[in-house]
């Protein structure tokens, strides 16, 4: 049967890592920060994506991510060298798989395959983008679904998420009504 799943992110162990890295409460404050925003979406599953993991000399972890090939319909922002036609982008996300185990920064979910969502990026000191402001970086357009956050979130964290991207989709004229 040739039937399009969710997710397989029940199979995984899933390990949270806490990670330094810059949150914005406030979207103006994200969009001035953000080099790159972009609607898009994923174009493979999580499982078939490039999952990297470094380690120092002794086998210790010290960095992981994961090269996410997108799709990319609209651009809303972008730095002057960026080609205002490009449509393929490979981002940097906060997650990784190894195995069966399932790292991730800061509880962040990684983007679904083909689900189209408002993507906030920062160039790195490699020319790499990355996703920026953890769960508070991607909004998927349909809307808040179950793998918009952690299973584990409370109703508080789900309803600043949902606030949240009701004004990113208000600040890029993208509500479903018009």
């Amino acid at each position: 049967m040739n039937v399009q799943s969710k997710p397989e992110r029940s199979f995984y162990t899933v390990v949270n890592l806490p990670a330094n890295s810059i949150t914005f409460s406030e979207v103006e404050k994200l969009d001035a920060f953000a080099e790159l925003i972009v609607i898009g979406y994923a174009t493979d599953g999580f499982a078939d994506r490039e999952h990297v993991i470094t380690a120092f000399d002794d086998g210790t972890m010290q960095s992981f991510h994961t090269n996410t090939n997108i799709k990319i319909t609209k651009i809303l922002k972008k730095p002057e060298d960026f080609p205002s036609d490009q449509n393929d982008l490979t981002i940097i996300e906060p997650v990784s798989l190894d195995g069966d185990i399932k790292y991730t920064a800061n509880d962040y979910v990684e983007l679904q395959q083909g689900e189209t969502s408002v993507i906030f990026l920062l160039r790195n000191s490699y020319g790499d983008y990355g996703l920026i402001n953890d769960n508070l970086g991607k909004f998927n357009l349909e809307g808040v679904s179950q793998y918009s956050l952690p299973e584990s979130s409370s109703s508080q964290q789900l309803s600043e998420y949902s606030t949240f991207r009701d004004f990113v989709m208000k600040k890029y004229n993208l509500n479903q009504d018009s």
